[in-house]
């Protein structure tokens, strides 16, 4: 499985200028500090505090201050990595033409991604309730996976019916959590307990 930090670390470093020897220290600095944000999350620290933040980058409280307003910019910086490497990955063309098969594909997609963002996700649920920031970025990411998956359905069992909540529901992170580290199920056996549960829901209703 691939690490929690491996992906946007990759992004991030792709991201550092080189060519100017003044600016390349400085976004050095600047990512030291966006990647000790993603190292304390991974790690399960649901809530560090710049002195943290700061120490994992083995810089000091200034330069923290120096690049970044406060921890939600920092945060802000991790979520636009997140938003980098994967929105790709959910918002790719489906193999299949038929809605049932594209829905199963999306499944796929969304287990695949919690096997990657999982610390992230807790940490967006942990601290948005105490961080105004955190949670428009929260809501931003429901709306958008709503809109993913009504995208796929036909428009009479979008999300705004109670059909069209069932099916969110059934592939939400919190339903994801619940099977892959509360259930302790593989991430194979997760995958196959949602499509089950969805097919479920659909073939009850009568699709």
């Amino acid at each position: 499985m691939v690490s929690p930090s491996e992906k946007i670390l990759q992004v991030l470093a792709e991201d550092i200028p080189i060519k100017d020897g003044r600016r390349a220290r400085s976004q050095a600095s600047r990512a030291k500090i966006i990647e000790a944000m993603v190292t304390l999350i991974v790690s399960g620290n649901m809530n560090p505090s710049t002195a943290d933040i700061a120490k994992q980058a083995g810089v000091g409280l200034r330069s923290v201050f120096r690049h970044f307003d406060d921890k939600d910019e920092i945060y802000h910086a991790v979520d636009s990595l997140l938003v980098k490497t994967y929105r790709p990955v959910i918002e790719a063309s489906y193999t299949a033409d038929n809605w049932r098969l594209q829905l199963e594909e999306l499944i796929e997609r969304r287990c695949e991604v919690s096997e990657e963002i999982a610390p992230y996700r807790l940490y967006t649920l942990a601290a948005r309730r105490y961080s105004e920031v955190i949670d428009q970025k929260y809501r931003r990411l429901h709306n958008n996976e709503k809109a993913t998956l009504d995208a796929v359905l036909p428009n009479r069992i979008n999300t705004s019916t109670s059909l069209g909540r069932a099916l969110m529901i059934a592939m939400s992170f919190d339903t994801w959590r619940l099977l892959r580290m509360d259930e302790k199920l593989s991430a194979e056996a997760t995958v196959e307990a949602v499509k089950e549960l969805v097919n479920d829901i659909l073939s009850r209703s009568g699709h």
